[in-house]
């Protein structure tokens, strides 16, 4: 890859970095000036919260411009020479299986987003519209994910719903992704935490007698230790470190909160974000977010996902991958000068 170089990798990944944390400041502090608006109505509480919208906007463009730059350049120098090297140099056939590709980044490209590498007003000139992607920490934990899975009798879902955390913003998407599982999965495969009863140790313990978990919650990555991240949960705190002294093998978890797929800027190649610690503790497929999302978006592809691995009755979890695939392609069509709107999701695994 003559175009690729380590001072062009560390500016690339400033520049991504940079205007995705940027942007999430700025909305955090346009809902503390919303509620604080909210809370006292006068002009001073008004005023601010309208300079922080402002601010917030101006932030939004900036990210979406950076983003867009970053995919276009991820796509001309890393992404599509590497297909092209596959024998990917177009869309597949209609009608033809989706080819599939891993990928398993080192340094600071673990922290760039290959998957939704493109140029994406160009149709046919991004990976996703050539293959299905995924993720994996290591190669050794994709030859272990690739084995044939071991047979499980009945496979059992926990979700963890946190629509309102202690500290912290309200997540209204949470009852819409509570009610859609409880629709899919029938009360004897279904345990549900919520809310209070979502303890650091409940959801502990309960991990021990499910292969499936949906995490709908906040959730945190540590930009110098990020075995510290983890998801918050009604009491705390339950970190990466914690979930990864767990290992067994299991099935499926889904993790509907912001920066699950997110790493450590100091170690990057330590692959301990939320998703890849717990693919490392046995869960084959892991479905995680970089950032957070927009409710409405994320649990548009929430839905679109399940119901496609429900589409045939019963629970095709080792179609995770292309159901993703599917569901963040059609979010895309509807705004691919957007990429914040549908570009966040991953999955690790076969």
């Amino acid at each position: 890859m003559p175009g690729l170089t380590a001072e062009e990798i560390q500016a690339a990944t400033m520049r991504y970095t940079s205007a995705v944390e940027h942007y999430q400041t700025c909305l955090s502090a346009c809902e503390t000036a919303r509620t604080e608006a909210t809370a006292t109505l006068n002009a001073t509480t008004c005023h601010a919260y309208q300079q922080a919208t402002q601010r917030a906007l101006l932030a939004e463009s900036t990210m979406q411009e950076a983003l867009n730059t970053t995919l276009a350049w991820l796509w001309d120098t890393i992404v599509e020479p590497v297909f092209l090297a596959c024998g990917l140099s177009g869309p597949p056939p209609p009608g033809s299986p989706w080819p599939r590709l891993w990928w398993c980044p080192t340094g600071l490209l673990t922290l760039l987003p290959l998957h939704a590498a493109g140029r994406h007003t160009q149709p046919g000139h991004s990976a996703m519209d050539r293959a299905v992607m995924s993720y994996t920490p290591t190669l050794r934990s994709l030859l272990e994910a690739r084995a044939p899975a071991p047979k499980i009798p009945e496979e059992r879902m926990l979700l963890v719903a946190m629509p309102r955390t202690p500290g912290q913003t309200d997540l209204p998407q949470v009852r819409r992704e509570q009610h859609l599982l409880s629709s899919l999965f029938d009360t004897t495969r279904l345990t549900t935490l919520d809310g209070p009863t979502a303890s650091r140790e409940n959801v502990l313990r309960a991990l021990h007698g499910h292969d499936m978990v949906h995490f709908s919650c906040h959730a945190t990555s540590h930009p110098t230790q990020p075995a510290a991240g983890g998801v918050l949960l009604n009491d705390g705190l339950l970190t990466v470190a914690e979930l990864a002294a767990d290992h067994r093998p299991r099935v499926f978890a889904f993790l509907s909160a912001c920066k699950t797929g997110l790493g450590g800027i100091v170690l990057p190649d330590e692959a301990m974000a939320l998703s890849a610690a717990l693919h490392f503790t046995g869960f084959r497929h892991v479905i995680a977010a970089l950032w957070s999302i927009e409710d409405t978006a994320a649990a548009e592809v929430t839905e679109t996902m399940y119901q496609s691995l429900f589409a045939d009755g019963t629970f095709a979890v080792n179609d995770a991958a292309l159901a993703l695939h599917h569901a963040v392609r059609g979010l895309r069509a509807r705004s691919p000068e957007q990429p914040s709107s549908w570009m966040a999701h991953t999955h690790t695994g076969p």
